[in-house]
């Protein structure tokens, strides 16, 4: 097998570079009838490319497993994500099947088969009312769709730049800028998150593509009147706090506002001389607001740079009422009444740290989630990645962790008990089955999709 030993920039921060030694083949213990208990039913926690198609799940390699979804067919889809696949789990035979990519990295094959296209690093799958699959194509800046009738693959939204442009206009000529969530809502409409673009666009029946939420990002680190930030030592600083030059000893002549050049800054030094300390900048800022009004004044912080992780996952209740939205960098859940357009911060107190389970969701702290999902009493589940477990708020707005070690370095145990004791590595999906109410777990780090029984 060949394996995936080779660290991508996207998961730098986020993930190990030094392989693990490869862990015993060992078929994991049965969960059935055990309600809470948690086992792994794809993976084996070796970061490898599948080389055996209809592999058994316990014994098929995966490399970074991202998301899934239980389809009308009972059966799992997931995406293996630095493998660049979509794959399927049948849980009665037990088998894997590869759906779409070849496990090489590009943008190939649209139009024609699924099995031979390429993918670069696909985060979210949704499917549509015909029992099509949507498909966030991250890296690919797309967003694809699979014909499982036919096998063909085909893009509808993005032309694969990186950039924001074409609101107003079709889906298919619009401009994404790592486009790493998906949901649909009643009436057949698409939310995406445009993770760098910090939005929420939504392609609707017409196939016409505008922004959502979101529109609110800065393009300079300071006034709109031109003066800069500076930190506590008398630095000038970008929106993320990093120097760009020291204020004592140069002054800025030009700002991103002033000169119109995007991304860069002049100074001159103290005998009025221009020096080279144009500095790229990052092309957008994240910030946090709206809550109270309406979607179109709100703001979100996601990740922007080639060193992101994915951020920023949605979820539709079963009545298509309300839409809830993980703002990553914000550390916090929010949630968008779908009928008035009113924003709302559901959980979270925007500190990256763990705490407050047990008590009022809206006091506990979260460190990067990711992922949500609803279960058929209305709680919802998040995937609170960096703080490796998966915690559940309940209808009334209290928090518990589901599963997992809060708080912990993460790690890998605990198959075949309650899920609440076992150990996860950077969890960055979580979906529920709504028929058989299953909870799905992409255990990231480990290389496992694990479930908890209900």
């Amino acid at each position: 097998m060949r394996k995936r030993i080779w660290a991508t920039l996207l998961f730098a921060a986020a993930c190990e570079t030094t392989p693990s030694p490869t862990p015993a083949l060992v078929e994991p213990p049965s969960c059935a009838g055990k309600s809470g208990c948690i086992t792994t039913v794809i993976g084996y926690g070796v970061n490898e490319l599948p080389t055996q198609e209809g592999s058994v799940g316990w014994k098929t390699a995966m490399s970074q497993p991202l998301d899934m979804t239980v389809g009308p067919d009972a059966k799992l889809y997931f995406l293996d994500w630095n493998n660049h696949m979509l794959r399927l789990w049948d849980p009665k035979s037990q088998q894997t099947k590869t759906l779409a990519g070849t496990g090489e990295i590009g943008d190939l094959g649209a139009g024609g088969p699924a099995v031979k296209a390429r993918l670069n690093h696909p985060t979210d799958l949704a499917f549509t009312a015909d029992g099509s699959i949507l498909m966030a194509a991250w890296h690919n800046s797309k967003i694809k769709k699979l014909d499982l009738a036919t096998g063909i693959l085909t893009d509808v939204c993005g032309t694969g730049l990186r950039n924001f442009a074409g609101d107003g206009g079709p889906a298919a000529k619009a401009v994404l800028d790592l486009p790493v969530a998906l949901a649909i809502d009643a009436k057949g409409a698409i939310y995406i998150t445009d993770q760098a673009n910090m939005r929420i666009r939504v392609v609707d029946t017409q196939d016409k593509i505008s922004t959502w939420l979101g529109d609110r990002w800065v393009t300079d680190t300071g006034r709109k009147d031109g003066v800069p930030k500076t930190d506590d030592k008398g630095r000038y600083v970008d929106c993320n706090g990093t120097p760009t030059a020291d204020a004592e000893k140069y002054q800025l002549v030009a700002t991103v506002l002033a000169d119109g050049t995007p991304g860069f800054k002049r100074f001159v030094d103290q005998a009025g001389v221009e020096v080279q300390l144009a500095i790229p900048l990052p092309d957008k800022c994240p910030g946090f607001g709206g809550d109270g009004g309406s979607v179109a004044a709100a703001a979100m912080a996601m990740q922007a740079s080639q060193s992101a992780i994915p951020n920023g996952k949605m979820a539709i209740d079963r009545d298509h009422e309300v839409l809830y939205f993980a703002d990553t960098m914000n550390h916090r859940i929010r949630k968008v009444d779908l009928k008035t357009g009113v924003v709302t911060t559901w959980a979270g107190n925007g500190k990256a740290a763990y705490g407050g389970d047990g008590g009022p969701a809206l006091d506990a702290s979260f460190n990067t989630p990711v992922d949500l999902d609803l279960m058929a009493d209305g709680s919802l589940l998040v995937a609170d990645t960096f703080n490796h477990c998966i915690r559940k708020i309940d209808a009334a707005g209290k928090i518990t962790t589901f599963a997992g070690t809060c708080g912990s370095k993460g790690g890998f145990s605990g198959d075949g008990g309650a899920a609440h004791a076992a150990k996860l590595k950077r969890p960055f999906g979580v979906h529920v089955d709504k028929k058989s109410g299953r909870v799905y777990i992409a255990d990231t780090q480990n290389n496992r999709i694990r479930v908890v029984e209900p």
